[in-house]
């Protein structure tokens, strides 16, 4: 994962487990302040009420300077992003009674992904349920805006109304030319009937052209001829269905037409994170259905990571079984992971710190996908980013007598912090272990695939995120370093990818990565790792040097620059807006505008080793599927815009016509999706609101309150009198907006 602290992000009210109103914390901010030296710093404030008296009070955030505001309580990092709260006031707490514990935390609150989840008490060690109320971040503005220096993220009300005002399009698709847009439509002036078009058998020659997924299609006569060199002609003729559908006009005709296409890229990708937090796999379906249908064919699923391993591997059953579940613990001597990000301590219990996917659930996702036209390649990040397996194999060492598989050294004494705070997540580089390891992973992820009757296009093992210092006190790699002439981590890191490149070759298959198992190596690492790599992913903000370099060293490269491409990131600075923020604030315009100029601007050969583009969507902030849509969507139309056409086609204009085109089709489809919050504005004493898209309704109150679809209703302009703050949703069938607020004085 990309990113330079744990993020964590729920939803502003519920989330936890819900057994019963007897166990209740709630959790607030009480707004960012100054000390006397001009720091800025805020107080959180948990208020536990229990049945009964308590050890203490767990929780997952994002690690930053925190201390008990009372010195009587204490505060314990169980892991980088997972605390408990231990106080004399909780071994006295009688049924009704409240404990109040506030936590001193340096820096100002700014976002919601700076909330706390996963909240749980515990007693006898051992997780206790608790129904977890988390109240609104935006009662007033000290909430959100720094003291400090002013900085103030919030989008209010009348900046609100100008963007509506400015987005509005009237634009809508022209016949077949949905996104991802065609090459070349020729409309002719005879009409056909759609209905019928759609159930009529096609007509499907296969044909060669150099050109990828190349396809021409002939509507006349009521009949319907494709030629297409696809090895998936099937989705072609899908595809052209949809376009039918979605353009007939009010009398259901459509003009017969002539249509020439083409795909820019032959990866047209989007990752998929189930290891952070899991996804069931009828959730990862729908992801593939709606990847399908926008003309994605690459799903890069990151299925092993520091927080959990989520794919049985027959050959190394800890795996999943330590690694695929995480609950409360002090220590790691136990079958599951330590808690992180979100569930409730315990390792069982139904929530998206849990589950796998075991071989059959696995055949049937990689069956299903292809069916569909898409392809998996399964991500296991190495020798980083590797917590998971490493607990797990540790577990199968202690436990089940088989040391052969351990990844780390005894009496390693390196200090070292990833990007995300850990310090025992790699792999030892000079120890046999990780390779046995990975000999066997590649041998059963092969089998599984073989056995599913889906090809295997590479295996990603990640390679990034290696920190300094990474192996330092490890006497196996200084006695490596010695027999083989390394000089610096690099060349060990190096080392390791190599060896893994070396194995994959050995079996018949090819590897990908991020960035770093491409950069900075040397002519030999690269003559043996390039042929043997699939595709390497570009993400570094503003990276187009990066991804010029690896082109020109040979390896394929895949743009999936953070700035324009990771669908993690909030689409706004609203306080109550999810998602993570180093990155930038990504847009429904943003992956539109990631055109190849834009992410590697070169001259053609070297934009020849560019053989796609793909999105990412990493988990540490997703709690539910729905959270997963609203990320995606509408994002996922401008990336399949730019995955077909990789120079600039649609004007920004267009394209929001097409998404709020696209909305009520969403919403049938039970899709919620990302909606622009409304405008308000005060002029002469009249209230006016607004939105973007003509769809919906808009719902306010005066007093203060969250709205919701109970409130009252907006239909037009109105006196207000005397009002401190207007407060207003969008709603557009299931999905709404972020709240608008107009403060009678800013």
């Amino acid at each position: 994962m990309k990113l330079k602290k744990f993020i964590i992000g729920t939803l502003i009210i519920a989330g936890g487990s819900i057994i019963s109103a007897e166990n209740i914390i709630t959790w607030e901010t009480l707004g960012n302040e100054l000390d006397s030296e001009g720091n800025d710093y805020h107080i959180e404030r948990y208020t536990i009420l229990a049945d009964e008296p308590y050890d203490g009070v767990a929780f997952c955030q994002t690690k930053t300077a925190t201390r008990p505001v009372d010195p009587a309580d204490t505060l314990i990092e169980i892991l980088p992003g997972y605390y408990l709260i231990k106080s004399p006031k909780f071994l006295t707490a009688v049924p009704n009674d409240s404990v109040v514990i506030d936590l001193w935390k340096n820096k100002s609150f700014r976002f919601h992904l700076f909330l706390p989840d996963g909240m749980h008490l515990v007693k006898d060690g051992k997780p206790i349920p608790a129904k977890v109320v988390r109240k609104r971040l935006t009662s007033f503005p000290e909430q959100w805006v720094n003291p400090k220096n002013g900085d103030d993220f919030m989008t209010y009300g009348d900046e609100a109304y100008l963007i509506n005002d400015s987005l509005k399009s009237s634009y809508r698709s022209t016949p077949y030319n949905q996104i991802p847009t065609l090459k070349s439509i020729a409309l002719q002036e005879n009409k056909v009937d759609s209905k019928e078009l759609v159930i009529s058998p096609i007509n499907i020659e296969q044909i060669e052209d150099d050109r990828t997924d190349y396809w021409q299609a002939s509507i006349k006569d009521g009949k319907i001829t494709i030629k297409t060199n696809s090895e998936y002609p099937e989705i072609i003729a899908e595809s052209l269905k949809r376009r039918i559908k979605e353009s007939a006009d009010e009398n259901g005709l459509v003009p017969e037409v002539e249509i020439e296409d083409w795909s820019d890229f032959p990866y047209r990708g989007f990752m998929l994170d189930v290891a952070r937090n899991f996804l069931p796999k009828e959730d990862v379906k729908v992801v593939i259905d709606q990847m399908s249908k926008y003309g994605l064919n690459i799903l890069h699923f990151h299925l092993g990571e520091d927080e959990a391993w989520r794919m049985e591997i027959p050959s190394l059953p800890e795996l999943t079984q330590v690694g695929g579940h995480r609950g409360y613990t002090l220590t790691d001597d136990v079958p599951f992971l330590k808690g992180i990000y979100s569930g409730d301590g315990n390792p069982d219990s139904h929530t998206v710190a849990n589950g796998f996917y075991n071989v059959n659930d696995f055949i049937e996702i990689l069956k299903y996908a292809d069916s569909k036209g898409v392809k998996v390649i399964p991500e296991f990040d190495t020798p980083g980013h590797s917590r998971a397996a490493i607990r797990s194999m540790e577990w199968r060492a202690k436990h089940n007598g088989d040391d052969s598989y351990r990844l780390i050294e005894d009496g390693d004494t390196s200090k070292y912090r990833t990007a995300q705070d850990f310090y025992d997540n790699l792999m030892n580089p000079a120890l046999e272990g990780p390779y046995k390891f990975w000999d066997t992973v590649f041998d059963d992820v092969i089998a599984i695939y073989n056995k599913a009757g889906v090809p295997l296009l590479a295996i990603n093992v990640g390679g990034d995120e290696v920190p300094k210092n990474a192996w330092d006190g490890s006497a196996a790699v200084h006695k490596l370093m010695k027999e083989k002439g390394l000089t610096s981590q690099n060349e060990l890191h190096a080392y390791f990818v190599e060896r893994l490149a070396k194995i994959a070759k050995e079996k018949g298959i090819k590897i990908a990565g991020w960035q770093e198992v491409a950069l900075n190596h040397s002519t030999e690492y690269d003559s043996v790792v390039a042929p043997v790599t699939y595709g390497v992913n570009s993400w570094t903000k503003g990276g187009k040097e990066n991804s010029k370099k690896m082109a020109e060293k040979g390896y394929n490269v895949i743009l999936s620059n953070v700035d324009y491409l990771y669908f993690d990131h909030h689409y706004s600075g609203h306080p109550e807006e999810p998602g993570m923020w180093w990155g930038g604030i990504l847009t429904e315009f943003t992956p539109l505008n990631a055109t190849i100029d834009t992410l590697m601007p070169a001259d053609s050969l070297t934009q020849s080793k560019i053989i796609g583009i793909s999105a990412h969507l990493f988990g540490e902030t997703i709690r539910d599927f729905g959270m997963v849509k609203r990320y995606v969507f509408p994002r996922i139309l401008g990336l399949a815009e730019r995955a077909h056409n990789s120079h600039s086609t649609l004007t920004e204009k267009e394209y929001f016509g097409i998404i709020t085109e696209e909305m009520p089709t969403w919403d049938e489809e039970g899709i919620n999706f990302f909606v622009r919050q409304p405008g308000i504005i005060e002029e002469e004493g009249i209230i006016f609101m607004n939105e973007p898209y003509g769809l919906g309704e808009i719902r306010y109150t005066i007093d203060g309150s969250e709205p919701d679809r109970s409130s009252e209703m907006y239909q037009q302009p109105l006196k207000v009198e005397d009002y401190k703050e207007i407060r207003a949703k969008h709603f557009i069938g299931n999905s709404e907006s972020s709240t608008s607020i107009l403060y009678k004085t800013k």
